[in-house]
């Protein structure tokens, strides 16, 4: 059996919170390595997780400990990119040990990966794939791996594919994250979702049935796949009982795409009494009546939409598949039933003008949204807008991601790609322009201050008012 130590690449307070955000940030577990952990654990293997957002520790030192271990695993986003260089560099200055990496990342860009020291890449779904991978290195560190689908390595320059894993589709086989293996007293949900922290995080679905231009679907493709009932009602009652819960924030996509696990989820946890609010994300198309009225009744408190944008033009540009007209009849249902409601809002698409933007900042003001939350477009590789940000005549670095960290999508300093017939500064003051309009309406200041209740909601709404200070009225930095 194998020692395999799993690492989140580190980041520092300062670069995660740039803008003052850490009082009303969400920090959630690295549950796709707690994943496979799980599975490892399973076949006995002795797995440790690191996790570099929730406890930073300096490259140097990941690397002296990773030393102690005969595979290292490396989760590899684009936004940290960067980082994950960085580090797999200072692991190869001193050791020699395996290492592997997985994600979105690697996903899509096996080869990135593998140039920067990876010795393999896992590629999808990863539970099954390190499973066999974990084994046959195990066995012998020279086997032929060519029966492994879902891997690439290099072989003389050139990168090799062993061939697409087929997705698993009964998520119930894959054991509960190793939630046991991470800091979980670190981890919190924002306070403008969540009222009562400890609030811990769960995904219990894969796959997004939507095929929207802004978001690969590499990884977990478009089939979606859902935990049943009793799976999510099971792990829910152990982020409760043995982890001190108090609510739970459901992150998956496409939570309500399944109306009937749904709608035996919520009875199965109003029948067991079940005691404690929770939130989740929703995709806006698949929202009905009924569906709101038993997720009330079964304690969800809050849900956040993807909105995305004002304009009809937009939304069919980046096969949304929605209307204006379709968010504003579930915004409504949303309100009748007494559910809070946060609207994901994007500018700066591909070919979007000004007046666009602003639709969309009048439509976000004109819904009756709780929360919003504009960010600019990051055309991330294995999109459609990453193509057509290559394409078109714009400012935009293909190969942002060996540049940039990208730990601020909120307030950042500065777009990673900006639309054709603007400038940098132009996009940057829409974005502020959003963040002002919306939170510093008259109307909706006078709503949040009587909403106040007692004194944690007072001091909820003094940071959420001292973050947006800081980032919508802070002048760009140059």
């Amino acid at each position: 059996m194998a020692d395999i130590l799993l690492i989140n690449p580190p980041l520092t307070q300062e670069e995660l919170f740039a803008r003052g955000s850490e009082a009303t940030a969400t920090i959630n577990p690295p549950l796709g390595l707690a994943y496979i952990a799980a599975a490892l654990e399973a076949d006995g293997h002795h797995v440790e997780i690191l996790d570099g957002i929730a406890e930073y520790v300096p490259l140097d030192r990941v690397a002296a400990r990773a030393k102690d271990f005969d595979f290292v695993g490396i989760t590899v986003l684009s936004s940290f990119f960067k980082r994950y260089v960085e580090l797999i560099g200072e692991i190869k200055k001193v050791s020699k040990v395996t290492v592997i990496a997985g994600g979105a990342h690697t996903t899509v860009m096996p080869g990135s990966v593998l140039n920067a020291g990876a010795n393999y890449a896992v590629v999808g779904e990863g539970e099954r794939t390190t499973r066999e991978l974990i084994a046959a290195l195990d066995r012998e560190k020279t086997a032929d791996l060519s029966s492994v689908k879902g891997i690439a390595f290099l072989r003389d320059g050139n990168v090799v594919m062993t061939g697409k894993r087929e997705l698993i589709h009964d998520l119930d086989e894959v054991p509960f994250p190793a939630r046991h293996l991470l800091p979980m007293e670190k981890y919190k949900t924002s306070e403008a979702r969540a009222h009562r922290n400890p609030s811990h995080a769960l995904v219990v679905s894969r796959g997004c049935p939507g095929t929207c231009t802004f978001c690969s679907k590499a990884l977990f493709g478009t089939t979606f796949r859902c935990h049943s009932p009793q799976r999510i009602f099971e792990e829910m009652r152990v982020l409760r009982d043995r982890y001190g819960a108090r609510e739970i924030a459901f992150f998956d996509d496409g939570f309500t795409s399944d109306k009937n696990i749904l709608i035996a989820l919520c009875d199965m946890l109003i029948k067991n009494n079940f005691g404690l609010p929770w939130s989740c994300e929703a995709r806006i198309d698949s929202i009905e009546e009924e569906m709101l009225k038993a997720m009330k009744r079964a304690g969800c408190e809050f849900i956040a939409y993807g909105i995305e944008s004002g304009s009809d033009e937009i939304l069919r540009s980046v096969n949304k598949k929605i209307t204006t007209a379709i968010i504003r009849r579930a915004v409504s249902m949303t309100k009748s039933a007494g559910i809070a409601m946060r609207g994901y809002f994007m500018l700066g698409f591909v070919g979007e003008t000004r007046e666009q933007m602003r639709q969309t900042i009048d439509f976000a003001c004109e819904l009756e949204l709780d929360i919003a939350s504009f960010t600019l477009l990051v055309p991330l590789p294995g999109t459609v807008d990453y193509v057509r940000a290559k394409k078109e005549n714009s400012y935009f670095d293909p190969e942002f991601y060996r540049n940039v960290l990208l730990t601020e999508f909120n307030f950042p300093d500065k777009p990673v790609y900006v639309p054709a017939g603007m400038t940098a500064d132009e996009l940057i003051e829409i974005h502020k322009e959003a963040y002002r309009r919306f939170y510093f309406r008259p109307l909706f200041l006078a709503k949040q201050i009587l909403g106040i209740r007692d004194i944690q909601g007072a001091m909820r709404l003094l940071k959420g008012g001292a973050t947006l200070l800081k980032g919508a009225a802070k002048s760009r930095q140059r």
